[in-house]
């Protein structure tokens, strides 16, 4: 009976660990601390936007990885499209920043 009980507590392990070795394996290579420092990063790189009245957050997607901050979408001027990296490079734990932004054209009426 003993003999049973442990190979049955022996197999619980195992599947746990299994689970949470699943559950903790990521496709991007971060850790668990790296995705929530990235994600961390990409708060306050929004909240700095949404703060300054030079950039239309709405309009400028933010990704973290590992560090590096990579700006898209679209900006009105080239000075929106510039304050943007400049907020970005401010907040802390930010090693680089891709800017990606596009800038709006008018659609010319033919």
């Amino acid at each position: 009976m003993k003999s049973s009980f442990k190979k049955l507590a022996a197999s619980f392990f195992v599947a746990v660990a299994l689970v949470f070795g699943a559950a903790c394996s990521r496709d991007d290579g971060k850790s668990a601390g790296q995705t929530i420092d990235d994600s961390a990063i990409n708060a306050k790189v929004r909240a700095s936007f949404a703060q300054d009245p030079g950039v239309r957050a709405v309009d400028v997607k933010v990704d973290t990885h590992l560090g590096t901050v990579q700006l898209s979408g679209w900006a009105d001027t080239p000075a929106e499209k510039a304050r943007a990296e400049e907020l970005a490079k401010a907040v802390p734990g930010v090693k680089s920043v891709q800017n990606k932004i596009e800038l709006k054209t008018e659609v010319k009426k033919g």
